[in-house]
């Protein structure tokens, strides 16, 4: 439900008070208004994800215009209009509207094709007025609804500054999510504008979307530092720096994923809540917000472990973007990737110090990471079975398919400890600790933790990704405590 104020008075139109004589007609904009999306965006959004080298086109359309860039993405992209979200607070008020005798009519800059099939879904508008010849935007979309209001008084809602030149000839004007910009400017032209809020804050939008719960992961940088003793505090505050330049890198990626999968996203149980899915945050604003925050991530990475820490970056990065565009549809492939991806930050932790990381330090980080992989694919084909789905959208996997992947991804986590268990007695196991005795106590915790892990999936109370599971689950930090106590008296 959105906040609605005034920028210089409360108007009584938006307490059900305001009821004109000659009932003038209400024009809405459609992208950043009606729906808190943007049609072109999420085309463009699709259109890259079928190929990437369509983004590369887009460069060199940008150069003919606005309207020729419409014209090219609407061309190749069927867009369903039912997965675009709607802005709820404004459908009531356009609603209200309709029901007092106004004539509801949609005004925007998208072709007059898809703003037709909007207006079809939603079953609201009179009629339409969209791009045809060229961009309906401004003071050109001003001039179409005053030949379509015949002379008349009109409500115009909008968003943005080309509005508020609209706004300055409207009887009512209405500003959904308006930024400090638009509300500063349309305050200096005397406009007395009146805001409809539906967003949550920018900051919180972005910070959700930077899924920071997912940093734990990177809490694999010290793995290294752990296993081989370290004590030195200069080394550990560079792996923190480095822990630092992952979060933000692997951030980045964790947007563009978000607006790689929106579609998919929207149809999922719980991801149709992160905040581009849900429209918290703006494609926009969400680029912009990742743009930045991967520069940050690229410099403090150089800083803090030079070349060779940015080519194991780099490397991460393209992995995860090859991921985004190809891997994630190809069954057990995108589980092996996700693991070597875990692995990759143990050897990006021993590589900012100059450390070795050992082969049963990455062997076990394997076997855990595959386990913890495919816990997360069957934990998602178990929602999917609640909803009478045999397939997975975006995904390479069927409902069928749940009993192999369970078997496989259990056996995977038995071998991790298997792994455990053979390094104990082997010759770097005895030679790093004087009592590897107290070692053999790690084996029977991590098998209670595996198989709870596991028959949590089974019984569908798992969510999606077990790291932000273990994150929050009580048992799983008491088993940490006593594994760190176990491995403190065997040294």
């Amino acid at each position: 439900m959105g906040r609605v104020g005034n920028c210089a008075q409360k108007n009584s139109r938006l307490n059900g008070a305001f009821n004109p004589v000659n009932k003038p007609n209400v024009y809405v904009d459609l992208d950043g208004t009606l729906t808190p999306s943007d049609l072109l965006l999420e085309s463009l959004l699709l259109l890259i994800r079928s190929n990437f080298f369509y983004l590369f086109l887009f460069c060199f359309w940008c150069f003919k215009g606005r309207w020729y860039v419409k014209q090219r993405v609407f061309a190749q992209v069927q867009l369903n209009v039912a997965d675009i979200p709607m802005n709820d607070a404004v459908l009531k008020l356009l609603r209200a509207y309709k029901s007092e005798g106004h004539q509801i009519i949609l005004a925007t800059a998208s072709p007059v094709l898809q703003a037709q099939q909007v207006a079809e879904f939603i079953h609201l508008f009179d009629r339409v007025l969209g791009s045809q010849s060229s961009n309906l935007k401004g003071k050109t979309k001003l001039a179409a609804i005053q030949r379509d209001a015949q002379g008349q008084s009109f409500i115009y809602l909008g968003d943005s500054l080309p509005d508020v030149s609209i706004w300055k000839h409207a009887h009512t004007a209405i500003a959904v999510n308006p930024s400090v910009r638009v509300r500063m400017k349309a305050w200096r032209t005397g406009i007395n504008l009146q805001t409809v809020y539906t967003k949550k804050s920018l900051p919180v939008a972005i910070l959700k979307a930077m899924r920071f719960q997912q940093w734990a992961k990177n809490a694999l940088l010290f793995l290294p530092l752990i296993a081989a003793h370290e004590t030195d505090l200069s080394l550990w505050f560079k792996v923190f720096m480095v822990f630092w330049a992952f979060g933000l890198i692997a951030s980045s990626t964790y947007i563009w994923n978000d607006l790689m999968d929106l579609s998919s996203d929207r149809k999922h149980p719980r991801k149709k809540y992160r905040a581009i899915a849900c429209s918290d945050l703006s494609i926009v604003h969400a680029l912009q917000a990742m743009i930045l925050i991967s520069i940050l991530g690229w410099l403090l990475a150089w800083w803090a472990g030079g070349w060779q820490v940015v080519s194991l970056l780099l490397l991460y990065t393209c992995a995860t973007l090859l991921y985004t565009f190809v891997l994630k549809q190809l069954a057990f492939i995108d589980v092996l990737v996700l693991a070597l991806l875990y692995t990759l930050r143990v050897l990006t932790g021993g590589l900012a110090i100059h450390l070795e990381v050992s082969n049963w330090l990455l062997a076990t980080s394997l076997f855990v990471f595959l386990s913890l992989a495919l816990v997360k694919r069957c934990a998602e084909l178990e929602f999917m079975s609640l909803e009478d789905k045999k397939d997975m959208h975006g995904r390479g996997y069927r409902v069928s398919d749940l009993n192999y992947l369970v078997s496989m991804g259990i056996s995977s986590g038995f071998m991790s400890v298997t792994v455990i268990a053979l390094y104990v007695e082997s010759q770097a196991g005895l030679s790093l600790y004087p009592s590897p005795m107290y070692l053999w106590g790690i084996c029977p915790l991590f098998l209670f933790w595996i198989m709870r892990i596991w028959i949590l999936t089974s019984r569908k109370q798992m969510i999606d990704d077990p790291v932000h599971f273990a994150i929050h689950d009580r048992t799983s930090w008491c088993i940490l405590f006593l594994i760190s106590g176990l491995a403190y008296l065997a040294t």
